[in-house]
Parts: C-alpha cells; sequence; structure tokens
C-alpha cells in the first residue's frame, strides 16, 4: 500500500476539489473502506491489508472515527451495526442503541438540562457492540484492531478545515460543558487548520480497553471511573446500570425490494422503515422513476419525504420492532400506488453521527453507523478517559407512557440510523449510510434513486433537500436550479437554504459497493472521508 494515498498534503483541504471524484473515491480486488476521515480509513486499510475480514476493519476505522471526528461518535456513545456475511448469504443487525439509566425517572429528568451536560447522558453501548462484533464474526483481537486508533490518538492528527469550522460553529455549547480542555485550545479558540492534536488520555483508555474489552469498560478500572464521574457531577448513569454489559441484540433486519434490489435496513429503533416506505413510493410512480433535476421531479421527491415524516409522526405510539414486522402496512404496494397517485394530482404546472462501510475480498459487507447524538453529545468528558459523553437522554419521551421510547429503565433511545445494504441476485451489491438526525433516511433516499440516472459519485454530491412533516423543505440552495425552488415555492412549500453550498446539516453520507467482483467506494465530498483498500495504486488516486 502507498501510505502518500493518505498523506495530509494532499488530503487535508480538499475545499477545492469536491467535484473532483479522484480525492473521494477507490476501487481495489482487495477490498474497500469508506468513512468519514481519510485517518479512519487508513486504519481499516491497515486492519485488512494484514489479513483482517469486513467485521475487523470496520472495527478499527471505528474506533479511529472516535479519535479524529470526536464530534461525531466514540467510546462514549452507540453503534448499528449491519452485517452480510457472503459465504452464508446471512444479513443481520447488531443493535446497540443507548439505554435509559436505571435511577433517570421523567421527573427527575424533566429538572434538569436533557440536551447538555451529565444529565443527558444514557448508558453507552458502543464498547459492548464492538467487542461482541469482533468475538462472534472477527478473525483478530480487540488489541490488533485498536493499534491504529492508538497511534492516531498517541501521535496525533491534523485538524481539517472542516473541523475547525465545527468547532467554531459549536464553540459556544462547548463552553458551557466542561470538554474545551478537550476539544478547544488554551483561551477558548479552536485550533486551526494543520494543527496536530493529541490525545494521550484517549490513547491510555483505548491500551486498557484493547486490553480487557468491554468486560474493562463496565467492570474494570474504566467503568469505575466513569461512575465516580457521573457520580460527582449529577449524571443519572450509576453501578445499577453497569452491573450487566449492555450486549448488542443479534436480530433480522427489516427487508423489502426496491427494483431488483433486495433490501436489508435497521428496523426501530431505527429508522430504515422510513426509508422502506421512501423507496416504495417512489417506485410507485412509474418504472422510470423521475428525474430530481427537473421542478415536476424535485417536488414528487420532496412529497414523498413529506409523507413518510408525517406517516413517521401520526403513527409514532406504534413503531416498535414488533409492529413493523407484524404490520408492514407502510410498505404494501396497494398504500405505495395510492398514495404516489394523489402526490401527482396534487401537482399543478443539526444531531450529528458517522456512518462507514466496509467490503472485504470475500465479499462481507459492514455497514456501521455510530453515534454520541447531536454534535459533540452532550459537551461533557472526563478529562482523564479523554472521550465525550453521549447525550441520548434526548431520545427518550417523557410524558406519553405508550410510546416505545418512553423513559423507563433499560429502555432504548429512539434513533434515526439507517445502516442498508442492497444485494441482487447476480452478486451486485452495495453498502449505504448517513448522519443528519432524520435527514439520514432522505438523504440515502435520494441517493439510490439518483444511481438510477448517475454515477456513484454524482449521486452522492448532488445537492440534497428535506422535507419536514409541516411542508418545510431545507436544501443545498446554491447548487440547486433557482427554478426548482421557485416552483416548489409555487407549490406552496417553504422553501429554506442552508448556509453553505455543500452543507454540513444535508448530512455526511458514504457509500461502497461490489460489481463484476471489484469492491469500490464514495466517500462524502461534505466531509473529510475517503474510499480506499488494500493495494490500491497511487496512480488511481492521483489528481490530474
Amino acid at each position: 500500500m502507498n501510505r502518500n494515498l493518505f498523506s495530509d498534503e494532499r488530503l487535508l483541504d480538499r475545499t477545492g476539489n469536491r467535484e473532483n471524484a479522484s480525492y473521494w473515491e477507490g476501487a481495489t480486488p482487495g477490498g474497500i473502506v469508506c468513512t468519514a476521515h481519510y485517518r479512519a480509513t487508513e486504519a481499516g486499510v491497515c486492519v485488512m491489508s494484514a489479513g483482517g475480514n469486513a467485521v475487523d476493519a470496520a472495527v478499527a476505522a471505528s474506533l479511529a472515527l472516535g479519535v479524529v471526528e470526536p464530534a461525531a461518535s466514540g467510546l462514549g456513545g452507540m453503534a448499528m451495526m449491519l452485517v452480510h456475511l457472503a459465504q452464508d448469504e446471512r444479513t443481520f443487525m447488531l443493535e446497540g442503541p443507548c439505554r435509559a439509566p436505571a435511577a433517570a425517572s421523567p421527573e427527575a429528568v424533566i429538572q434538569c438540562n436533557r440536551k447538555l451536560g451529565y444529565g443527558a447522558v444514557a448508558v453507552p453501548t458502543y464498547p459492548a457492540v464492538i467487542d461482541q462484533a469482533l468475538r462472534f464474526y472477527g478473525t483478530m483481537s480487540l488489541d490488533a484492531v485498536a493499534k491504529p486508533a492508538i497511534a492516531l490518538a498517541e501521535g496525533g492528527y491534523r485538524v481539517t478545515p472542516f473541523q475547525h469550522q465545527l468547532l467554531r460553529d459549536y464553540r459556544p455549547a462547548i463552553l458551557r460543558g466542561n470538554a474545551a480542555s478537550l476539544l478547544l485550545e488554551e483561551g477558548g479558540q479552536p485550533p486551526p487548520p494543520g494543527a496536530l492534536v493529541r490525545n494521550l488520555p484517549l490513547a491510555r483508555t483505548l491500551r486498557k480497553l484493547a486490553a480487557g474489552g468491554a468486560e474493562e469498560f463496565y467492570h474494570g478500572a474504566l467503568g469505575r471511573r466513569i461512575l465516580e464521574d457521573m457520580a460527582v457531577n449529577g449524571g443519572f448513569v450509576s453501578k445499577r446500570d453497569f452491573i450487566d454489559i449492555p450486549w448488542p441484540i443479534e436480530t433480522m433486519p427489516l427487508q423489502s425490494r426496491f427494483r431488483d434490489w433486495h433490501v436489508f435496513t435497521a428496523a426501530p429503533p431505527g429508522g430504515g422503515l422510513s426509508l422502506l416506505e421512501m423507496l416504495h413510493l417512489y417506485e410507485a410512480l412509474g418504472p422510470t422513476g423521475v428525474d430530481p433535476d427537473t421542478c415536476e421531479g424535485a417536488t414528487l421527491l420532496v412529497e414523498i419525504i413529506r409523507k413518510v415524516r408525517q406517516d413517521r409522526r401520526r403513527l409514532r405510539l406504534n413503531l416498535t420492532r414488533d409492529w413493523a414486522f407484524a404490520n408492514p402496512l407502510l410498505l404494501r404496494e396497494s398504500y405505495a400506488r395510492r398514495t404516489a397517485r394523489r402526490m401527482r394530482d396534487r401537482l399543478s404546472g443539526a444531531g450529528e453521527t458517522t456512518h462507514l462501510n466496509v467490503i472485504d475480498r470475500h465479499g462481507n459487507m459492514v455497514a456501521l453507523t455510530q453515534s454520541i447524538e447531536r454534535s459533540f453529545g452532550a459537551k461533557v468528558v472526563s478529562a482523564e478517559l479523554g472521550f465525550l459523553y453521549n447525550g441520548f437522554m434526548k431520545g427518550f419521551k417523557l410524558h406519553s407512557r405508550g410510546h416505545p421510547h418512553y423513559l423507563r429503565p433499560g429502555a432504548v433511545a429512539r434513533s434515526n440510523a439507517s445502516p442498508s445494504i442492497l444485494v441482487r441476485s447476480d452478486g451486485t451489491a452495495c453498502a449505504i449510510g448517513s448522519t443528519g438526525s432524520e435527514r439520514m433516511a432522505s438523504g440515502i433516499f435520494q441517493v439510490l434513486i439518483r444511481m438510477e440516472r448517475q454515477s456513484p459519485f454524482d449521486a452522492v454530491k448532488a445537492p440534497r433537500l428535506h422535507c419536514t412533516p409541516e411542508g418545510k423543505v431545507t436544501c443545498e440552495a446554491q447548487r440547486f436550479d433557482p427554478i426548482i425552488l421557485d416552483y416548489l415555492s409555487a407549490q406552496g412549500f417553504e422553501v429554506a437554504a442552508y448556509k453553505q453550498a455543500w452543507a454540513f446539516a444535508a448530512g455526511g453520507l458514504h457509500l461502497a459497493g461490489i460489481r463484476l467482483g471489484m469492491p469500490w467506494g464514495v466517500a462524502d465530498p461534505r466531509r473529510d472521508g475517503l474510499a480506499a483498500g488494500p493495494g490500491q495504486m497511487q496512480s488511481q488516486n492521483e489528481p490530474p
């Protein structure tokens, strides 16, 4: 592997090369790793080059993301991992949503700020997810796959322009918590682009985790330090929550068909049901679909997204895993056709997450979405441990006892995570996922339908939009045809523009696939990512 492929000189600042596919995509017969940061991609490629399979490489990249992209995920959060085992032809989900602390009653939570501070922290599950994934489906030890992440924490990584701006945007919230010592320089300012950032406390934490696994995190010295920190600072997480390790549940994903694809995605508490409904409504519009770069096409996409968001709100008390499998009303062909017809008849002339995909040389696939909920989680950190705590207490309902995410001990937090895998009978397949809270499903939807007309890179970089149940359309307006935006307004939608042409809020979507035996991947130009694989030649990614 040519290490120049991952050089800071080439990849640190690509803001002027967002339209240049050579900076974002890759293909190699040895496998592909696609993440939101090029250093995390490098970590996964290193492990895969050492003989690791897709799960090994995914965990390595995942741990590295917790170092170099602390705003989005880390040891203090959660993970939802969708795995496809090629030889067994089996696809399954490791569900690890954060859980409600036993001491967190609705009355107690109402009295605190559940968006910021220790009262916002739910029981972290991420360490249990990666531990179980490696034990049952990996080929390497946690100690081996954690080495790249430890090296990044000890040796440091360079701050990209994107990360610098994100820290500037969230600086007031960071200063309200205690995470400034971890994230900001002396004086409370974000480190400038190009600055070398080390996290030695996190390196020590990762070494302990690598040696002891989930047992160390929940029952060892790490767990005791977390519980001490919570007790001193008024957090709800207590010893009762760590008595039993919150192992992920291995489940069947939701399944459906779209065109000639077999689609697997996350069931509730994840957001895959919304994605499947969007795809069904789109397919019901006709065999040729619509062109999203036309006035009518864009409006129909907005109508689909709004309708699905309305259905999610209308059926919120039913959106449990059991209901989604037993009552697939939203996925029935008759419902899709009737709804799509009404959409045509009506026409008249900031949460944060991260996602990665891995495909190994055997065709095994991983689509992994991990999060600490909203950017920089609860904005609090143990300086001794070096990672941010999650803010998932926001994901529980406090007043509706019948709601599936009503706050009770052990309840799981609501999530919009929609890691998805699509396969065809000819062996063609792809893994896809996104960040962006409720914009996850709509972003994935738009990329998948664009791929019917466009290359994977063009589909990922194309401008995105989203619609609320009330009809407010947010979009990357600077890259949309103004005629389309005027048309949406004329149809009664409230159009609001993101500030940036390549908007952070539009989501960071990453895509990987395999075609004719060749794994390929595309990282979202809105982030700092890269798609690369073992043995990839420098000439394949060298800018012209």
